[in-house]
């Protein structure tokens, strides 16, 4: 029985321990590197989802404030005069921008203006009256927009949606 215990033979062991340390890092840098890439990439995905249904909610919300003026008997644009607002999802009115905090999401996971923790997120409406057919007074141009800061850059999504009186 021959026992190999020569120097040379143990210093082997320690280079291919530092071999095959090596030749894992290489493998796992950029699985880690495509990992956080993935992350990132996941949170401004979200980000983009969770603007385009607050823009969109914004249009909805006058939609259904012209909707209740025709059903309630008053003109179209009853409280829709031109400017810039806020609102929150379940109101009746809408708020004219003095200055425009962010919104907050409660327990729920419904945004607002009024409880909850704030998030990126700030939304304005802007309402005209476009008056560009003569005699008539029938059209609102309604635009929602989104902004938020994302990796230190700013990103806004808009929408526009022309409201008509057709009565």
């Amino acid at each position: 029985m021959r026992i190999f215990n020569t120097s040379k033979e143990r210093g082997s062991t320690l280079i291919e321990a530092i071999v095959a340390i090596f030749i894992l890092s290489i493998g796992i840098i950029p699985s880690l590197s495509m990992i956080l890439y993935a992350n990132s990439f996941t949170a401004s995905l979200r980000n983009n989802l969770v603007a385009a249904n607050l823009v969109q909610e914004g249009v909805e919300v006058v939609r259904a404030l012209r909707d209740s003026n025709w059903f309630n008997g008053r003109a179209f644009d009853s409280g829709l005069a031109d400017g810039t607002y806020r609102l929150e999802s379940n109101s009746t009115s809408l708020i004219l921008v003095g200055s425009n905090p962010p919104l907050k999401i409660d327990s729920n996971g419904l945004y607002n203006y009024t409880n909850g923790t704030d998030t990126a997120f700030q939304r304005r409406i802007f309402i005209v009256k476009d008056s560009t057919a003569p005699g008539c007074n029938c059209e609102l141009r309604v635009v929602s927009e989104v902004s938020w800061v994302e990796r230190k850059s700013s990103r806004t999504i808009t929408i526009e949606s022309h409201l008509f009186d057709w009565n």
